[in-house]
């Protein structure tokens, strides 16, 4: 039997397959985009809003004003004359701060026009050199609030949208987190249930060759992991919106500036290849550490006894506290990388960028062709701040990126298994119980265990397999059972080929038990039924005619007593008598016992040899013996050694050899 190794799957496939387990939430995912993009443009509008308020209404008022001869909302009423803001058809005025007040000088005055005095006149100093005068009158407080009263419903409205705006991002951030997080949730819900599918259409020989912590952990952890890379990579996209949109205002007040600010990027890409490298490297010491320390940990805890008898206490306790040390200075390691190369110094790029911000407006300020608000630089540096949080996210989660990336390949490389064969319904076929092996070799990889094997069972007969370790009793059953594919030889059960019958077929006609019977956490009944809806009154026949009537008597609340995790509150015996009440009750025409009888002791074996009596009328019985006595009146006896049949006959016929190996293993175990 050779193994099947998954070919190793690219990034973009690991990716291109999470993907389509996240169309399975299509509608939610695309709400969750939409909702991103919502949030996204109006975060970008809030500080253009502020701006408006100030440049148009707040500060707007120190302007250029118009005399006009119509009144309406937007004009002011002052010393008898009507104004309008704006510079229109008519007389025109200038409203400027000055010191510790506002002047209305006759005249438009150019925005970099500066008052240098005032007196009888006013001398304003030109941009390009040179000074003229105008007539000016100081206003004073309630005088300004009449030019400030066309400004307040503005103000108001401009208020109540940037509230509105604020409510709307707020309620598009928690909608999108709703749907993100649903659909993530749902992504990891389905994995782990194809998962499990996946395990039911997996052979029973995987099972053998794999930890079962191992895929376990595949089951639960390795898929929070592919979770984790959905979210990675949704959290991408979302800083690569914002960045995008940030980019849209920063085009949108000055596009020289904007693509100026680009040119920070490949320096903020180097910096992230070097250091995602460095910290990577101590990211998995710092992992392969851990995974030392817990395996020493659970080496110690499980060793405890053996390391007090022996005075070994300090021994362990410096190797551990070594291992302890080893682990704080990489970590410390970490540490310091993180802090000076972290975070910290795309903030100090950050700080960088808005002294150049600084730098090219004040340049601009000096330009006579060029205007600059204070309020254009107070947006430019909102979004540049606004700009660090997602390339900071990008960053972080480029991090954890490698981890999911691993956890999904483990996942997905288990989806990838090649599945059981000759899976099918249970079509309610009966056996008689004839039996015939022919020719039958097997090997796991290039070791045959089992070489051309050939035997013959009769319906009904009781037969017992003997043997040293290793030499393919139980790889016989378990081609009987189909755990595995034949590869060699034939089966014939009545007569017919095997495997013309459906795996469940053939497994609903032969029970078996194990020498460690699978129990469940539940109750007595539920572990014999297994899911069959049984009334109490079958189950407690059932129990009574193999002798476990003490079930029923000796615990108070008998058949629906609970049984705990894997057993744990009851003996071996009590599970063996479950086991053989479970395939009474299930009555397969044929039965398998594996070394069923190894770990009890002797009163329990007489238990079980009567359980075994009933188990066995009326139909074929085969046992893979530890215990001699358990077969001693079977009808046939097969010896096996290094995969062959070496031996065969009753009990009796086989104790007449005086060579033989049957009666040497008989003889050295009474």
């Amino acid at each position: 039997m050779r193994k099947n190794k998954p070919a190793h799957l690219s990034t973009g496939k690991i990716l291109i397959r999470v993907f389509r387990y996240a169309l399975r939430s299509k509608f939610l995912l695309l709400a969750a985009l939409l909702f991103l993009f919502v949030f996204s443009v109006l975060e970008i509008a809030q500080p253009l809003i502020i701006k408006r308020v100030i440049d148009d209404e707040l500060a707007g008022v120190a302007t250029v004003w118009t005399e006009v001869d119509t009144e309406n909302e937007k004009t002011v009423r002052f010393d008898g004359k009507l104004y309008v803001k704006g510079a229109l058809d008519g007389p025109r005025y200038t409203i400027r701060y000055y010191k510790d007040g506002y002047l209305l000088i006759d005249g438009e005055i150019p925005e970099k026009d500066n008052i240098v005095s005032i007196g009888a006149q006013a001398v304003i100093a030109k941009s390009d050199g040179g000074t003229y005068v105008a007539d000016y009158r100081i206003l004073t407080r309630e005088e300004m609030r009449l030019f400030f009263e066309p400004s307040i419903k503005p103000i108001t409205l401009m208020i109540i949208l940037y509230a509105a705006v604020t409510i709307v991002i707020l309620l598009a951030r928690f909608l999108q987190r709703i749907a993100f997080t649903t659909s993530s949730l749902r992504l990891s819900l389905e994995m782990r249930k194809n998962m499990f599918q996946k395990m039911n259409r997996l052979p029973v020989a995987y099972f053998s060759t794999e930890p079962s912590g191992k895929i376990v952990t595949k089951m639960i952890y390795d898929t929070e992991g592919v979770r984790g890379l959905y979210e990675v990579m949704f959290s991408i996209v979302s800083s690569i919106v914002s960045l995008v949109m940030i980019y849209a205002g920063f085009f949108y007040l000055d596009w020289k500036l904007a693509l100026f600010t680009l040119a920070a990027f490949p320096l903020i890409y180097l910096w992230m290849s070097v250091y995602r490298r460095i910290v990577n490297a101590y990211n998995h010491s710092i992992r392969e550490m851990n995974s030392r320390i817990n395996g020493k940990m659970a080496e110690f805890v499980n060793g405890a006894g053996i390391i007090q008898a022996f005075n070994k206490e300090k021994e362990m306790t410096a190797e551990y506290d070594g291992l302890l040390l080893e682990n704080y200075a990489t970590k410390l390691k970490h540490l310091r990388i993180n802090t000076v190369f972290g975070y910290q110094l795309l903030n100090f790029i950050y700080r960088m960028v808005v002294v150049l911000v600084l730098v090219y407006f004040g340049m601009q300020y000096f330009s006579t062709a060029a205007i600059v608000t204070g309020t254009t630089i107070y947006v430019f540096v909102e979004y540049l701040g606004k700009l660090m949080s997602p390339i900071a996210d990008i960053f972080s989660n480029l991090n954890s990126l490698e981890d999911s990336l691993v956890s999904a390949s483990r996942v997905f490389e288990f989806l990838d298994k090649k599945e059981d064969t000759g899976i099918g319904a249970v079509t309610g076929v009966r056996f008689r119980g004839d039996i015939d092996f022919t020719d039958i070799s097997f090997r796991y990889e290039e070791q045959y265990v089992l070489k051309n094997v050939s035997l013959s069972i009769k319906a009904g007969q009781f037969v017992g397999i003997v043997g040293a370790t290793g030499s393919g009793k139980t790889t016989l059953m378990s081609l009987l059972e189909r755990f595995y594919d034949l590869e060699e030889g034939k089966i014939f059960i009545d007569g017919v080929d095997y495997t013309g019958y459906s795996k469940q077929d053939v497994r609903n006609n032969i029970g078996i038990i194990l020498q460690d019977p699978a129990i469940f956490e539940g109750t007595i009944k539920s572990n014999i039924t297994l899911g069959v809806d049984v009334p109490d009154e079958v189950v407690i026949e059932t129990l009574r005619k193999i002798g476990a009537g003490k079930f029923t008597s000796s615990y108070r609340d008998g058949i629906h007593t609970k049984v705990a995790y894997m057993g744990e509150n009851l003996s071996t015996g009590e599970k063996q008598l479950i086991a053989f009440a479970r395939i009474l009750l299930r009555n397969p025409p044929i039965i398998i016992l594996d070394e069923a009888t190894a770990n009890i002791d002797s009163e329990t074996e007489t238990l079980i040899q009567n359980a075994l009596t009933v188990l066995s009328e009326s139909r074929t019985t085969i046992v893979i013996a530890h215990r001699l006595s358990t077969i001693k009146n079977a009808d046939m006896i097969y010896v096996m050694g290094a995969g062959r049949i070496v031996e065969s006959g009753t009990h009796g016929e086989l104790y007449q050899k005086e060579d033989g190996i049957y009666r040497s293993m008989y003889e050295a175990l009474n």
